[in-house]
């Protein structure tokens, strides 16, 4: 027998968006019209409704839809999501601070991951799809901070990975006096430099990039990395780091200070 009670379809579509966005964390409008059928200026509101319920999050970096914590599975991004969200308003400050784009990563293994980012924010284009990029520990600006700054057995555990490794991009791991003196000089400088032939953040770009980063530190841990990437032909990392660095490190401070308080 069929109840008398009358559905409520709002509702209906609603937990229907939801669960599109669970199955698919980081999902695009087009994406979510695709899954769901419903039409993308309903769907707009219903998406609206859901963040403002507390049930998602937008993604900096692309637009993209995420689910709050609990809600669904625990994705790479969605795993992530507070330290996105504490580090949201520090990119976002950036943006009206630096011209050049400012990037947020977290170790993963033997590389980092870039989690959010503020170059669709931007006033200066450098390839904006740095979003899942994977920059290496021993050639990227942040991985050179993080390796600098991370407790001595964690940085131990990464070189020795990277050592064992038969990728011809790891085999500088090897070089343990060349990899201590370039420690050394990033711990002396207060941030890591991007190697001059290193690229990962953007492929295709058709100048010289650069960049420079700084730890997001909790006590002893490195929590992330953020960095500031700009065309090398136009300023050099002297010219960088006296317009920007207090910049970032205030950046990295608040993120670290907002991480700690939401915990």
């Amino acid at each position: 027998m069929k109840s008398g009670t009358k559905r409520v379809e709002g509702l209906a579509r609603g937990l229907a968006v939801l669960k599109a966005v669970c199955a698919r964390p980081g999902a695009s409008l087009h994406d979510l019209h695709a899954a769901t059928g419903v039409p993308k200026a309903t769907l707009l509101r219903s998406l609206r409704t859901l963040q403002d319920g507390g049930f998602l999050v937008r993604r900096l970096a692309d637009g993209g839809y995420l689910p709050v914590g609990g809600i669904a599975e625990p994705e790479p991004a969605a795993h992530w999501l507070p330290l996105t969200e504490a580090a949201r308003p520090a990119l976002e400050a950036l943006a009206q601070a630096i011209a050049w784009p400012t990037d947020l990563g977290v170790r993963d293994g033997t590389a980092m991951v870039v989690l959010e980012s503020n170059r669709r924010l931007s006033s200066i284009r450098v390839n904006r799809q740095a979003l899942g990029a994977r920059p290496h520990m021993l050639w990227s600006a942040m991985g050179r901070a993080y390796l600098a700054f991370c407790p001595a057995a964690e940085r131990e555990e990464i070189l020795g990975a990277l050592r064992a490794s038969s990728a011809a991009e790891d085999r500088a791991a090897r070089n343990t006096r060349r990899v201590e003196k370039m420690l050394a000089e990033t711990r002396a400088k207060g941030y890591g430099v991007r190697d001059a032939g290193y690229g990962v953040l953007d492929l295709g770009a058709a100048h010289r990039v650069s960049a420079i980063a700084v730890p997001v530190r909790v006590g002893t841990r490195v929590l992330a990395c953020i960095n500031c990437v700009w065309l090398a032909e136009v300023l050099d990392e002297a010219a960088v780091v006296e317009a920007h660095l207090p910049a970032l490190e205030a950046a990295a401070a608040a993120i670290a200070g907002r991480w700690v308080t939401q915990k």
